[in-house]
């Protein structure tokens, strides 16, 4: 248990460390703090809390950092939360008070605007659209024998694909077959569409209309890609910032995990249902261990669970990330639960 004044050092450090980036030593605390005493007397106190595993002396400097088992301690038991400043509610209104066609596109300007706001590299997972279904299916000629196909679901997301008709075949040759996917398959779940195209749909397909099977394969390459977990990434490069002592590899290795929707939903979770802190090794991945993680999981009626996950620096400013997350992830399920609705 640490004492009043303890508590009081170990949160200014890691304030100050949070915005200066340098060990902090007593005689900038006891100018900070309102405290009675000598600068050997806040000398002792931080070696105590290094001693007690929440401080870190840098070889370079007198002063302290903050461990890891620090900003923990700081994490569950000092951090105040923070009210959302005039700058937080005007980006969540400039994100969420606007038309959008796609969800695609409101998801990119999510992470793109907190990105923009903490200088830290943002990752968003839409729901998992194991429910999502095919809305409509139509071909549209481009030029010659340059076919698009285009598939739309009922989130509102247009998936296409151009290809190549064989010499001697018009769009008019596959109308009977987009009649019959329009007139049998619309209102299904993409999934179990998926599983017709690989069950009897084509034999039953080429009793009554003269298709190619090729083209049924096509069709559900594009469904599949419909329905595909897709990552949205704010701040790209951002994480190039904060990245220390790191090499290309490594670099290289952490932008294919972010890039990943499988690892970013094992990293984040799914039953989670407050905002989360993963610091240095909690994050349970070794690429991941030089960083924290703020997240959080949102759930949208019947569509399923998508995260927000922002990627800083240990020494990031934890309220405030906390405090972002919780407010995104807020108005983002109510924005998506008004879309589907």
């Amino acid at each position: 248990m640490l004492t009043e004044r303890q508590r009081l050092i170990l949160a200014t450090i890691i304030r100050d460390y949070a915005k200066i980036g340098r060990a902090v030593g007593s005689k900038t605390l006891l100018s900070e703090l309102d405290l009675t005493v000598s600068s050997a007397t806040v000398r002792n106190e931080m070696a105590l809390l290094e001693e007690l595993g929440l401080l870190q002396k840098e070889h370079t400097s007198s002063g302290r950092v903050p461990s890891q088992r620090g900003y923990r301690y700081y994490v569950d038991e000092l951090m105040r939360q923070q009210h959302l400043s005039k700058i937080v509610q005007e980006s969540l209104e400039h994100v969420f008070n606007r038309n959008f066609q796609e969800i695609d596109d409101l998801m990119q300007t999510m992470v793109n605007e907190l990105a923009s706001l903490t200088g830290y590299t943002v990752v968003a997972l839409k729901p998992e659209s194991a429910d999502i279904r095919l809305s409509g299916f139509r071909l549209v000629p481009i030029n010659g024998q340059q076919i698009m196909a285009i598939i739309v679901t009922n989130d509102g997301q247009v998936t296409s694909q151009s290809f190549r008709l064989p010499e001697g075949m018009s769009v008019k040759h596959l109308d009977d077959m987009v009649d019959y996917i329009n007139k049998t398959l619309v209102n299904q779940p993409i999934i179990e569409v998926l599983r017709t195209l690989t069950g009897d749909l084509p034999w039953q397909m080429e009793r009554t209309i003269r298709t190619p099977v090729a083209f049924l394969q096509l069709f559900g390459d594009v469904l599949a890609r419909s329905i595909h977990d897709k990552v949205f990434i704010g701040g790209y490069l951002n994480v190039l910032d904060f990245t220390t002592d790191s090499s290309l590899q490594d670099i290289k290795q952490l932008y294919q995990l972010l890039d990943s929707a499988i690892d970013m939903r094992r990293v984040v979770g799914t039953a989670n249902d407050g905002v989360m802190v993963q610091i240095g090794d909690e994050n349970g991945n070794s690429l991941l261990s030089p960083y924290s993680l703020v997240s959080a999981t949102y759930r949208v009626t019947q569509y399923g669970v998508g995260a927000i996950a922002i990627l800083g620096p240990t020494s990031m400013r934890y309220a405030d990330m906390i405090g972002l997350v919780d407010a995104f992830r807020s108005a983002l399920t109510q924005q998506l639960l008004e879309y589907y609705r």
